[in-house]
């Protein structure tokens, strides 16, 4: 989407008459507790506007009124997935955070730069401050710390920035009416055409694909996902590992574990692949992944019962010696038996 042009869902809201930042998030979260959205489990306490002012003044920085506002009312959000995201997949950040990565992305903007065409200023200017970001590394800012437009900044499309408000208090009336609703429009592409893509020798394609499979996370992606688990280059297979959690689909979490499972025990370059399968389950909902593998070692078949004791070794999880001790003492199987034995010895015996 070209500069200067507005996210579906917004348009209607980034011509909002400017108002105080306060009321406007003061409206926000009445939305929210109404919607009962997930957010509320995360969300931190505001700081003080003595902590406020201490963060900025130590990074040599003068907000505006709308982020001095904003960290007042909330210090971001804490954990991941739905319980951190103030808007579809875009995780809400504290000022720690927020700082950090506008360090990050001014480094990365100064290494990259390519004179004249490329300035560091087009990849990120200094006068954006980030206040969400999503899985796929990008950044939503506000303009002249916090009294221009917000927008989100994908360093992979310099220059191309999706606004979402012409204000802060904008973009936040927007979200307060319509953002926890917010459907992304449909994907580009047909969904498998899409995953198919994440085996592209073209890197900006592949990545473009991988990308916009994160923000949508259509539901149709399913078995194109679990099919291209069978990849022979393995980035494709780590991001389809990645993807198919956040799709939120419970059916993926006997086939992440038994990816752990396969991956973990193959080659050095297997354990890479059996991470992201980890980080793929953990996406899945909001239960950790030592709960999912617990619950499939008491109720899985043969198969994934011995899949979820390796993925079990696999993370060295001492907290899960209690189940594989249940497990050695008194499956029905002998080989379940004999392989929660052995990974009591990797993992420790329960306390």
């Amino acid at each position: 989407m070209k500069a200067g042009a507005s996210a579906p869902g917004f348009s209607e809201f980034t011509r909002a008459v400017a108002r105080s930042p306060r009321t406007a998030l003061a409206e926000l979260e009445a939305r929210l507790r109404r919607a009962q959205a997930p957010i509320l489990a995360g969300l931190r306490p505001g700081l003080s506007a003595a902590e406020v002012a201490w963060q900025f003044a130590e990074a040599h920085l003068e907000p505006g009124a709308d982020l001095r506002a904003l960290y007042a009312w909330h210090d971001g959000a804490a954990g991941g997935g739905p319980p951190a995201e103030l808007m579809a997949t875009a995780r809400f950040l504290s000022l720690h955070e927020a700082m950090e990565t506008r360090r990050f992305e001014l480094g990365t903007a100064a290494e990259n730069e390519f004179l004249p065409d490329v300035p560091a200023v087009d990849i990120f200017d200094p006068r954006w401050f980030p206040i969400l970001d999503d899985p796929v590394g990008r950044v939503y800012v506000v303009e002249e710390l916090g009294a221009g437009r917000v927008m989100i900044v994908d360093r992979m499309q310099v220059g191309a920035h999706e606004v979402l408000g012409e204000s802060f208090v904008a973009f936040v009336d927007s979200l307060a009416h319509d953002g926890i609703d917010f459907k992304p429009p449909p994907p580009s592409a047909d969904v498998a055409v899409l995953v198919a893509r994440l085996e592209s020798k073209n890197d900006r394609e592949r990545v473009r694909a991988g990308q916009e499979l994160t923000r949508k996370r259509p539901a149709a992606a399913f078995e194109p996902l679990v099919a291209m688990l069978e990849s022979s280059d393995p980035s494709a297979r780590q991001t389809a590992a990645l993807i198919l959690g956040l799709l939120g689909d419970r059916r993926a979490i006997p086939i992440l574990i038994r990816c752990i499972a396969r991956w973990s025990t193959r080659d050095s370059m297997g354990r890479s692949d059996a991470t992201s399968a980890w980080a793929g389950l953990r996406d899945v909902s909001k239960e950790d992944v030592l709960t999912h593998l617990e619950r499939a070692l008491a109720e899985g078949d043969t198969a994934l019962r011995l899949d979820a004791i390796t993925s079990i070794v696999f993370s060295r999880d001492a907290r899960a010696a209690v189940a594989l001790q249940a497990a050695a003492m008194s499956d029905a199987d002998p080989a379940v038996r004999a392989a929660a034995e052995q990974a009591l010895r990797a993992v420790g015996e329960p306390l």
